[in-house]
């Protein structure tokens, strides 16, 4: 597997918690995230990456997946 780093976008809720002024909520914008991980998967739809991996049994269990679809990925960055 290759390790990649994703750029996506990702929902942002205001820091406030609560009640929020106009002014304030206009200058709301997404966050932008960067995930480094195992490429495991790439669809036309979606990017599974891992964070790990086990490397006995031939690389059948795995952790802290993350699926990302893809109309929310500014980029991939193919690492090594």
């Amino acid at each position: 597997m290759k390790i990649v780093k994703v750029t996506w976008l990702d929902t942002n809720e205001n820091s406030v918690g609560g009640w929020i002024e106009k002014e304030d909520l206009d200058k709301s914008k997404c966050c932008s995230i960067e995930s480094l991980g195992w490429l495991y998967k790439e669809t036309d739809d979606l990017v599974v990456i891992l964070a790990d991996k086990d490397t006995f049994n031939e690389d059948d269990l795995f952790g802290r997946s993350q699926v990302i679809p893809k109309g929310v990925i500014e980029k991939i960055d193919y690492i090594g």
